[in-house]
């Protein structure tokens, strides 16, 4: 019966990470070789569209994840409604990544509602985290990996607003919030790392 209680999840959560770890690849390749923020157009702008098409997967495949890792934590209204949120999120960041495939909103405007949402899903990981470490119902290698990515992204926002805002009453608002940058950066790389953990060892 455990077994086929985890099953199903682990197999999404497999998925997922796999997904993820893809759709970092595009990323990286997309700013080495697309170079998306010079004047020159190449042939590589697709890695772009790739990277949007597989994090779709990434995040709707995290939603099975989400929800049966509510049922393995005691129960809680905490539990429940960060887990509402996170889901929420995982659809929302679905969503605006077909939005921005389509040309329906402008990367501008998308990437902005993506980092709140991303901000949402960093929350749930570690919240879940944290109360998955008390209660001991995820193992110690899960929780732990996941308070730090979890609180990893809210930082490297924090980090990145007070460098942007000190760097620029010194006119280099950029140079200042590069750690911030740096931070976000690798959190959000290893974000797919986390469901690879709990695939493996829940």
């Amino acid at each position: 019966p455990a077994e086929q209680r985890i099953g199903a999840p682990r197999l999404w959560a497999w998925a997922s990470g796999i997904a993820g770890l893809l759709a970092n690849l595009l990323l990286v390749l997309f700013f080495l070789l697309a170079r998306p923020f010079s004047e020159a157009q190449n042939s590589f702008g697709w890695l772009g569209t790739a990277n949007d098409w597989v994090l779709v997967v990434q995040f709707l495949a995290m939603i099975p994840v989400a929800v049966a890792l509510r049922s393995w934590l005691p129960p809680s209204r905490l539990v429940q409604v960060i887990t509402a949120t996170a889901v929420a999120a995982m659809v929302t960041v679905a969503m605006l990544q077909l939005l921005l495939v389509a040309g329906v909103v402008q990367f501008d405007v998308q990437v902005l509602l993506v980092v709140a949402a991303f901000l949402l899903v960093y929350a749930w990981v570690l919240l879940l985290s944290s109360v998955g470490h008390r209660s001991a119902a995820l193992p110690r290698s899960v929780t732990r990996f996941g308070l730090l990515l979890g609180a990893s992204f809210p930082l490297a926002l924090l980090i990145t607003a007070a460098g942007y805002l000190i760097g620029s009453a010194t006119g280099h608002p950029l140079a200042a919030a590069g750690p911030g940058i740096v931070l976000g950066t690798l959190s959000w790389l290893a974000l797919p790392v986390w469901p690879l953990i709990l695939a493996r060892l829940v």
